[in-house]
């Protein structure tokens, strides 16, 4: 049985180039030089962090060596990390110039549409900026995410910035990052990145600025053109969202204020234009009030919502189902409010009798998430497409992050099709113990490389190297190297990464155990602060080999790994 939609890739393509391993698609791609270029820059970062300015600066021009041979689709990540070495060992002109260099190369790469993975060069060496800032190399992130002028980028930058208590700095960035959308010229364009941004900094936990940032995301939605029936349903779609936000913010005058302004410009739509689109609004509104507590209004809203779509004409060519769909949002809006007979009345409207299964699967949902699963299993199981209604429940507990009880589902209503979802949830939970359970069992193939990075994260690095060893997937070593040293297991992890053939892999692997011995120096950032860590260094070596001489010691072997990289790599 093959995994499907959610397969074993999933976790796999997100979480290697995170922890800084190539994924083995990308690794056999890669000619020798990008291979080295991408290495050399991250052993120099790392040797930059540790504060010896001297090798930092040797390998930081070998990695500009190989970066000039290299494939130029994403060369900038790798001009980015040596522009972050030069600045950590205080060579700003020389840091400065080639951060200068990576956003140039991007753009150009951008501009010719170039593509190794799902983004672009500009959106790669973004997604780089915002790692850098995660990990606290803020110069570096403030240097690449302005020379961009990328407003989510900034943002994201603001919040880790928040989140180590350098407020005021954060607050400039901010400014910036409003700047920087505020000249985006589509105006929907402009409030969803508003609207994005804001986002980002809810789920960050900083209330406050997301508030200031949704406030300006409302000033940019009244640029849009309501004359055009397009661009004024794409205004109320995003003032919605907006009050969404503002309600899980607990901003409740806020959103009342969005919402009270937003629902008068729903209602004067034209009855010809996007019907569907004007009963869906009409019915996310009636939730939020219902979320607000606002009772009285959510209920009249419903009411709106079900007479509009009764009163949609039957199917035609130009609006397909739009009757039948619309009376199906009005229905599953009375269900998440709680009201489930009036829900299955307005079900038994729907014409064809074909076009309810959907309804009330989403009704049955709607059961589980009210926590009556007995309602919505049986409500399910009268749905003609049985299977699918017993996935939506499935799935609904899958996002919960309770895999247990959906998988007491899939067992109970023997539910077909979704188990390599499940286990993904329970890999997502942290649990690949119970994940390997059911890829034994379901025969699921191709999952074996998701265990292995799931015990790694997991804790149990032991049990990842049993599993890739008896598997044969050396080139997930260099992960279950980095559970170890994560682990501070550094013997079981040298042991490990020395034992690995393949110089790529060794050379990350090594790395990951350097980076992990640094941890207390990447969290100095000053000049004080870096001293006083290699004084604390000096006198450890007193009595012993410090972690910063053995993270040197390391990155030496990575070096050697990576330099006799050959180009039949």
């Amino acid at each position: 049985m093959k995994s499907n939609v959610l397969c074993v890739k999933l976790l796999l393509l997100v979480a290697l180039p995170v922890l800084g391993i190539l994924t083995p698609e990308k690794a056999v791609a890669l000619p020798a030089p990008d291979l080295k270029a991408r290495l050399l820059s991250d052993i120099a970062f790392q040797y930059a962090k540790l504060g010896d300015s001297q090798e930092a600066v040797a390998v930081s021009e070998q990695a500009l060596e190989a970066a000039a041979a290299m494939q130029p689709c994403f060369k900038a990540n790798s001009l980015a990390k040596v522009a972050g070495s030069y600045l950590l060992v205080g060579q700003e002109a020389e840091g400065k110039r080639w951060v200068a260099e990576a956003i140039e190369t991007a753009r150009t790469q951008a501009a010719t549409a170039c593509s190794g993975s799902a983004t672009s060069p500009t959106e790669s060496l973004m997604n780089r900026a915002g790692e850098f800032a995660e990990a606290g190399q803020f110069e570096l992130a403030i240097a690449l995410g302005s020379g961009m002028g990328d407003p989510l980028t900034l943002s994201e930058i603001a919040a880790d910035l928040l989140e180590a208590g350098q407020s005021q700095r954060a607050d400039k960035l901010l400014k910036e990052a409003i700047a920087q959308a505020q000249k985006i010229d589509d105006a929907y364009y402009q409030t969803q990145t508003l609207n994005n941004m804001g986002m980002k900094l809810a789920l960050a936990g900083h209330p406050e600025p997301a508030k200031a940032v949704l406030e300006q995301a409302i000033t940019s939605s009244a640029a849009l053109d309501t004359e055009n029936p397009e661009t004024a349903s794409l205004q109320r779609h995003a003032l919605l969202w907006t009050a969404r936000q503002f309600t899980e913010l607990g901003a409740n005058d806020q959103a009342i204020a969005v919402l009270d302004q937003t629902l008068p410009k729903i209602r004067s739509r034209p009855a010809d234009s996007f019907p569907l689109d004007k009963a869906i609004q009409l019915v996310d509104a009636a939730l939020l009030y219902q979320q607000l507590g606002l009772n009285d209004k959510a209920v009249a809203t419903l009411a709106e919502a079900y007479q509009f779509a009764r009163a949609i004409a039957p199917n035609n060519a130009r609006r397909g189902r739009a009757d039948a769909d619309a009376l199906g949002q009005a229905a599953v809006g009375y269900a998440k409010i709680g009201d489930f007979e009036r829900a299955m009345q307005i079900v038994q409207e729907i014409q064809p009798a074909s076009a309810r299964q959907g309804t009330l699967g989403n009704i049955a949902i709607a059961h589980a998430e009210a926590g009556n699963l007995e309602a919505a299993i049986k409500l399910a199981q009268s749905n003609p497409n049985r299977n699918g209604a017993m996935i939506g429940i499935v799935r609904h507990y899958l996002q919960q992050k309770q895999p247990d009880q959906a998988w007491q589902i899939v067992q109970a209503q023997q539910v077909k099709g979704i188990l390599s979802e499940v286990a993904v949830g329970y890999l997502d939970a942290g649990q690949p113990e119970q994940a390997l359970q059911l890829v034994q069992a379901g025969k699921l193939e191709g999952f074996t490389p998701d265990l292995v990075q799931g015990y790694a994260q997991s804790g149990q690095p032991e049990r990842a190297m049993q599993l890739a060893q008896s598997e044969g997937i050396a080139w997930l070593l260099p992960s279950v190297v980095q559970g170890f040293a994560q682990q501070k297991q550094f013997d079981a992890a040298l042991q490990t990464a020395q034992s690995i053939v393949d110089p790529v892999d060794r050379a990350q692997a090594l790395i990951a155990i350097a980076r992990a011995y640094a941890e207390p120096q990447a969290e100095a950032q000053g000049t004080i602060q870096r001293f006083m860590m290699q004084l604390q260094d000096k006198v450890a070596g007193l009595f012993g080999t410090s972690d910063r001489e053995r993270a040197a010691e390391v990155l030496g072997q990575a070096l050697q790994a990576t330099q006799s990289i050959s180009s039949a790599n």
